[in-house]
């Protein structure tokens, strides 16, 4: 979603309302000082959490060699559970007794979440509503929401996730379900005869294993039905304009990522293969993906991020509601707002981050907050990149026209409750530019 944000700037409200709570978080610096072994991990100021949560996290436990750079590394992976406000972690010893002190603040959980915006960035596609979501249910990292949106593609959704649900397995579970009815994003089928409404309905199951601290596999199905408003022949693959069909995916991810909503170290590798359609319909299509992503310390809070990725089909009849774009989920820097539309997509980017300001922590003392609302967390980063991509049909030749590029250059800003503002200029192949603002990390 693009937003266009009050131009106040980020240090001026800092500064008015904030007193420092603690020294510089340096969570996202790279030192190498060897403390010594760790004999004992105490957790503490975890009210509701699970102790368990957060050790089932960390790659330091009883008998692991304690490094300065392996504390800063499980301190950002603690705060990507998006459980607390802040994470500090401290090393001591006691005669022979050597010690490993986690320190979190929590997050309020039960978070009411006024829903407001514009689809795919176009002021001519408002929508509006509400949510709630509980993000830590029975304090075991489970996660509960609902949602009802108005205006353009309302929706209503419900999700449960729990990541703990057989702890001594290492067993994950959920479940979701929802409405939804979609303005047709294809604008090939709109010239052709006009707008049109696709009404979609799902109910989902998903069940999976973790099985090291960076390893998880799965398995979710359920059941999908879409039916268009207009139907023509190829925009669902039944002729009546319904398609009622099972899918299935397994999937399997390694993240070793430290922060992973703003990375400077580690890897995520993504893969997954979905069948929709098993003879009870006439979809019949099969869709496969891959996400590589890695992060490079070279300096220093300097680090250069890499990734490429592609989703493609096979079948018969890839109705048009199963297309991939360019321009909505996954952008090009220098083309943000032009739609690009296909059965496959592939596409790259090399970034490198100098983050100038290590996350700092904030207690707020000039606002009548609660605890949990008291603690801000900021950051911000220059950030160099360029993009690629292209979409195309099966029967196009995959070639290098096909591939759009970009590049450029700005400052993100790591927000408290882990929000990313990226504030961006872009160029195209072509020499032309644009301003960019977005409210997600780019890798």
């Amino acid at each position: 979603m693009r937003i266009f944000p009050p131009g106040a700037a980020i240090a001026a409200l800092m500064t008015l309302l904030t007193a420092p709570l603690a020294a510089q978080d340096t969570t996202m610096q790279h030192h190498r000082v060897v403390l010594g072994l760790v004999d004992t991990v105490i957790v503490s100021g975890n009210e509701k959490t699970k102790s368990y949560v957060i050790l089932d996290e960390m790659a330091l436990r009883p008998g692991s060699l304690a490094t300065q750079e392996a504390i800063e590394y499980d301190r950002a992976r603690i705060y990507s559970l998006h459980l607390f406000t802040s994470v500090d972690i401290y090393y001591d010893s006691l005669d022979t007794q050597h010690f490993l002190f986690v320190s979190v603040r929590e997050r309020w959980y039960i978070i009411p979440i006024p829903i407001v915006g514009f689809r795919d960035g176009d002021t001519k596609k408002p929508y509006y509503g509400a949510g709630v979501t509980h993000t830590n249910f029975l304090g075991r990292n489970q996660r509960l929401s609902g949602a009802l949106v108005f205006g353009f593609d309302p929706e209503v959704s419900f999700a449960y996730e729990d990541p703990l649900f057989d702890r001594d397995h290492s067993a994950y579970a959920g479940v979701s379900a929802g409405l939804a009815t979609v303005r047709n994003r294809s604008l090939v089928e709109s010239a052709l005869t006009g707008d049109f409404d696709e009404h979609h309905r799902d109910i989902d199951v998903n069940a999976g294993r973790r099985f090291t601290l960076f390893e998880t596999a799965g398995i979710n199905g359920g059941l999908h039905s879409v039916t268009v408003s207009s139907y023509r022949a190829g925009r669902t693959a039944s002729p009546s304009g319904t398609d009622v069909f099972l899918y299935a995916t397994i999937s399997y991810s390694y993240d070793s990522r430290d922060l992973r909503e703003y990375a400077m170290q580690g890897a995520l590798v993504t893969l997954f293969a979905t069948k929709n359609g098993f003879g009870e319909s006439h979809v019949d299509f099969s869709r496969f993906g891959v996400d590589f992503r890695k992060f490079i310390p070279l300096l220093s809070e300097v680090s250069v991020g890499v990734r490429a990725f592609t989703t493609q089909v096979s079948g018969t009849i890839i109705p048009t509601y199963a297309r991939s774009y360019f321009g909505l989920q996954e952008r090009v820097r220098g083309y943000y707002e032009a739609l690009w539309e296909g059965e496959n997509l592939a596409g790259g980017t090399i970034e490198f981050r100098y983050l100038f300001l290590s996350p700092l922590t904030f207690q707020v003392t000039s606002l009548p907050l609660p605890q949990e609302f008291a603690v801000w967390r900021f950051g911000a980063a220059l950030a160099l990149f360029s993009d690629a991509g292209a979409a195309w049909y099966r029967h196009d030749k995959l070639s290098l026209p096909l591939f759009g590029l970009g590049y450029g250059g700005g400052l993100d800003f790591l927000l408290p409750y882990s929000f990313i503002l990226r504030t961006e200029y872009a160029w195209n192949d072509h020499g032309k530019g644009e301003f960019i603002i977005d409210l997600r990390a780019s890798i």
